[in-house]
């Protein structure tokens, strides 16, 4: 069974695309505010990694994670770029806090 996870952190998301889980889709939601990126990611293990991560013990070489990072940072502004143009056509989704 293929489960899927949403976050918000870079560190995670890199995490989870070193280990083979595939990004599904970057999403713009302002929060209080401002523009934030959800991605989400599935893959046939990604509980078991998504647990490992919070637990504290997950490993990647460390030359890959930098690599891996600098694309998804650059994969976020994109988004974010993308979602601001789109503020003046319609409005984002409101997660906490007010617009």
């Amino acid at each position: 069974m293929v489960e899927t996870v949403t976050t918000t952190d870079l560190y995670e998301s890199t995490y989870y695309l070193l280990t083979g889980c595939e990004l599904e889709a970057i999403d713009g939601v302002r929060v209080n505010g401002k523009i934030t990126c959800r991605l989400s990611f599935r893959g046939p293990e990604i509980l078991r990694l998504q647990m490992e991560y919070f637990q504290g013990r997950a490993a990647v070489n460390l030359l890959q994670f930098r690599r891996a990072y600098g694309q998804v940072n650059a994969l976020v502004r994109s988004a974010k770029k993308k979602a601001k143009a789109q503020l003046s056509r319609r409005t984002l989704p409101q997660e906490g806090g007010v617009m």
